[in-house]
């Protein structure tokens, strides 16, 4: 029973492993996006709360209303493409872990053990 015990934490150990990587990738998330004119840039983390904001050099040219209106829509649009990377990493994660989970263990005689699910 050493051996299937062995290849059980073996798998737990890759399991942790993935979940360390998967909270890594989370955190380094980033977007950055710019309007069409240039005149904002604004960059989100993976929650989407604002870490950056740029304005171009004509942007103080758009009146306080509409500047802000341009401010919030390239947020928004950040926001979303860093949301996207998020569900992208988490689809990767899931298939992950359950190529893990479906994984035969190995008993001691080299015999394989496939659980259920």
């Amino acid at each position: 029973m050493t051996g299937l015990a062995d290849s059980l934490v073996a798998r737990i150990r890759k399991q942790r492993d993935l979940v360390q990587a998967m909270d890594e990738h989370c955190q380094s998330i980033s977007a950055r996006v710019t309007s069409r004119d240039e005149n904002v840039s604004v960059e989100v983390d993976g929650l989407g709360e604002m870490t950056g904001l740029w304005m171009g050099p004509a942007a103080h040219k758009l009146g306080a209303e509409a500047l802000a209106k341009l401010i919030v829509e390239t947020a928004q649009a950040a926001a979303q493409v860093a949301a996207a990377r998020q569900q992208y990493l988490t689809e990767e994660f899931a298939c992950r872990l359950e190529e893990l989970k479906q994984a035969p263990l190995t008993r001691w005689d080299g015999t394989t053990f496939e659980p259920d699910g």
